[in-house]
């Protein structure tokens, strides 16, 4: 993990709890495996593969033990709340809620995080449990919009604690390894402006921890975003400081409550300010270059379906050539973009080996490219030909242990293992001025 990651984890990694009702609900920014809650929420596709994300990172926390669990239990149902046990993790139970169903099963993500997270209520209740971890639902594989799930989980958790009955404690954890902590700033922002009484509701908060090193990254778009950061925390140490002067006060209508309560709509609006040049100073999208031999069209689309996710949140934009366009100079095309491609894909079967234009031209120049650093190189090996000889052989394959595509079981598990693997990569290039081979 590079300087700068640890810096910008020391710096978001706090948490503010707060009452409703006889129930508290707790902001996490951290690993949601460490929670020590009857249940842990996972969001997941019809099948259970937890191939991404949050998913993946509970599944490799949890063992063997939780995917053979959930392999009795599916198809399941877009919507749906599948129960299984937790493995290896310190909950009972994992709830697992259906946030990507198959082509034939249509719904709006709002409809579907109102059924996934009601159903996880009605669960605890049902099971007589009183505590429950949840994610940023649906934000990773399922491609919801983080604003988007922040006002819906905002509205529906707070009306569900509201109601309970007995205490529950829930926690919703901010985090996970293919995300910039950063990114959930936003989510916290759309959950507080959600509810306007939050500030009336805090139990507690913990502070983050003054980092005791100086960010030494030469990455100025991560050192801008860290001053942004630091900006809008010192703002909110304000004005949680007056509002529990105002709360103290009571109703005093005094001239120094009014002082204060300008003062706070002051640093309300200096804080939209700050998270307007935060929303800017996003990471720039990463450019991926696809080389394939044209007999493996059917899996490179297949690949590309797998991708759409990622470039309909702006990591990357894919290109092939089947993107030329007619009266373009076919050759001049593929050149531009291999020369301009930060990420190279190199689609491995014997028809790509066997191709003299794949193996000797574009494999070449992208290997040339990835010794001076200045792109990487990834081998995806879709179909079984002997590769351990190549010239690509000392690079990393995907999927994990370089399995080819059509050798496994659920070829769409293969393209989630591909697309881990990708993401890995750009979450190193994003937040390294220089990565390894």
């Amino acid at each position: 993990m590079s300087r700068s990651t640890r810096a910008t984890e020391q710096r978001v990694n706090n948490k503010r709890t707060y009452q409703f009702g006889k129930s508290r609900l707790t902001l996490q920014f951290g690993d949601i495996t460490t929670s020590d809650a009857a249940v842990i929420v996972s969001s997941d596709d019809y099948y259970l593969t937890m191939g991404g994300g949050v998913s993946s990172a509970i599944r490799q926390a949890a063992g063997d033990a939780i995917i053979l669990d959930a392999a009795k239990k599916v198809p399941a149902q877009l919507g749906d709340v599948v129960v299984t046990s937790a493995g290896a993790l310190k909950a009972q139970y994992i709830f697992h809620a259906i946030t990507i169903g198959d082509q034939r099963q249509k719904m709006d993500p709002s409809e579907v995080l109102d059924q996934v997270i009601s159903k996880c209520f009605d669960l605890l209740v049902t099971l007589r449990l009183h505590s429950i971890s949840l994610p940023a639902i649906g934000t990773g594989s399922a491609g919801f919009n983080l604003s988007d799930v922040a006002i819906q989980m905002a509205k529906i958790v707070a009306e569900r604690l509201m109601k309970m009955e007995e205490a529950l404690e829930a926690t919703i954890y901010l985090y996970d390894r293919y995300r910039n902590p950063l990114d959930y700033i936003q989510f916290f922002e759309e959950f507080r402006a959600q509810q306007p009484d939050l500030a009336k509701q805090i139990v507690e908060e913990a502070r983050p921890k003054q980092a005791e090193a100086e960010l030494k990254s030469q990455d100025k778009s991560i050192v801008k975003r860290q001053e942004l950061i630091d900006s809008m925390r010192s703002l909110d140490a304000e004005r949680d400081k007056l509002e529990d002067e105002l709360i103290r006060m009571g109703d005093n209508e005094s001239e120094k409550s009014n002082s204060m309560r300008v003062r706070i709509n002051t640093i309300q609006n200096e804080r939209l300010k700050l998270k307007a040049q935060l929303k800017r100073q996003t990471f720039e999208t990463v450019e991926l270059f696809i080389s394939y031999a044209h007999k493996d069209e059917a899996l490179k689309d297949e690949l590309n379906k797998h991708l759409t996710v990622l470039q309909k949140q702006g990591a990357i934009a894919s290109w092939h050539d089947r993107k030329i366009i007619a009266g373009e100079e076919w050759k001049d095309e593929i050149d531009t973009h291999l020369e301009s491609a930060q990420i190279i894909l190199l689609l491995i079967s014997p028809d790509f080996m066997a191709s003299n234009y794949c193996y000797e031209i574009e494999m070449q120049r992208a290997l040339e490219r990835h010794e001076s650093k200045e792109a990487r190189v990834i081998p995806v090996i879709l179909r079984p030909v002997s590769w351990s000889k190549a010239n690509f052989s000392k690079l990393q394959a995907l999927p994990k242990d370089g399995k080819p595509v059509t050798t496994w079981t659920n070829q769409d598990e293969a393209f989630v293992n591909v697309i881990d693997g990708l993401l890995l990569v750009i979450e190193q290039m994003r937040t390294r001025p220089s990565w390894s081979k």
